[in-house]
C-alpha cells in the first residue's frame, strides 16, 4: 500500500513583481516522512515554506493537503490545515514564561462567571498543560516559572516546537532549527525532531544548510536553485558530494 500523501504543491508560484522567487514548484510530502529542501543563499527556500505556510500569497499554483485543494492564503488559515512553521526564536516573548509563550494568543480563561466577563486566565491549567506536554517531549525547565529569555537556546527552540504539536500541527516546518546552537543543543533538537515523527506520527519539512543533518534526519532531499527545484533524491540512494554538487551546479 503506498504511503498516504499529505501535503502536495503543484506548479507553485510566487513573483515580487517581475522576479520569480519561485517557479513552477511540484512537490509531495508523505505521512510520517521527513523530507529536506537544500539550495544556496537565494535559491528559493524561504519563500517555498512562506507560500506553503500563507505568509506570502502565491502567485499561482494549487495546494493541497491530504489529498483536498487547499485555502491558505495566510498563517492562520495554514494552521487551520494543521501546517505549523518553527522558525528559530522567532514567535516567543522573551519577557514571558513557558506556558504564556505555549498559550500565546489562545490563553485559557477560567470557566466561571468572572473568568467570561474579566478575562481572568486560568494560570494553573496553562502551567500544568506544559509541563506535561515538555514531559512528553523529554524536556525538562529548572523552573517553569522563568523569562524565556533565561532559557538556553535549546530550551526556548524547544518550546516553540512544542507549542506547534500541541494545537495540533501535523504537518510541521523548521527553518534551520539548528542555528545558533551548541553542539550538544543541536543534539537534543534533531532527536526531538526524530521523536515527532517516530510518537506523535508528524510529517516534517527541514531547512538547513547543515549537510551532515539532512543525512541523519531526513528520507529524502529537494534541491532548489534560482526558485526551482533541480533534483529530488532519497536520501539513501545519494551522499553528500552529489547533494552539494546539485546546489552549486558544479
Amino acid at each position: 500500500m503506498e504511503n498516504k500523501i499529505v501535503l502536495e504543491v503543484k506548479n507553485l508560484c510566487k513573483y515580487f513583481g517581475g522576479i520569480k522567487a519561485i517557479d513552477n514548484i511540484n512537490l509531495k510530502l508523505y505521512e510520517k516522512e521527513i523530507i529536506a529542501i537544500v539550495g544556496d543563499n537565494g535559491a528559493g527556500k524561504s519563500t517555498l515554506i512562506k507560500t506553503i505556510s500563507g505568509v506570502y500569497k502565491r502567485t499561482s499554483g494549487e495546494i493541497y493537503i491530504n489529498n483536498k485543494l487547499s485555502a491558505i492564503n495566510d498563517p492562520k488559515s495554514a494552521k487551520v490545515y494543521g501546517i505549523e512553521t518553527v522558525y528559530q526564536d522567532q514567535g516567543v516573548i522573551s519577557i514571558l514564561n513557558a506556558p504564556s509563550n505555549l498559550f500565546l494568543g489562545r490563553e485559557k480563561t477560567i470557566k466561571n462567571f468572572w473568568g467570561k466577563i474579566f478575562k481572568f486566565t486560568d494560570d494553573r491549567f496553562m502551567k500544568n498543560e506544559t509541563k506535561n506536554l515538555l514531559k512528553k517531549l523529554d524536556v525538562e525547565l529548572k523552573n517553569i516559572n522563568s523569562e524565556i529569555s533565561t532559557l538556553s537556546g535549546g530550551q526556548r527552540q524547544t518550546v516553540i516546537i512544542g507549542r506547534a504539536v500541541y494545537w495540533g500541527g501535523k504537518i510541521l516546518i523548521f527553518d534551520e532549527p539548528t542555528n545558533n546552537l551548541g553542539v550538544k543543543q543541536e543534539r537534543r533538537i534533531l532527536d526531538l525532531i526524530k521523536k515527532l515523527r517516530e510518537e506523535f506520527g508528524v510529517s516534517i519539512i527541514v531547512i538547513t544548510h547543515n549537510i551532515e543533518h539532512v543525512f541523519e534526519l531526513v528520507d529524502r532531499i529537494i534541491v532548489l536553485r534560482n526558485g526551482m527545484v533541480v533534483g529530488e533524491k532519497q536520501k539513501k540512494e545519494s551522499n553528500h558530494n552529489e547533494i552539494v554538487s546539485m546546489i552549486t551546479g558544479v
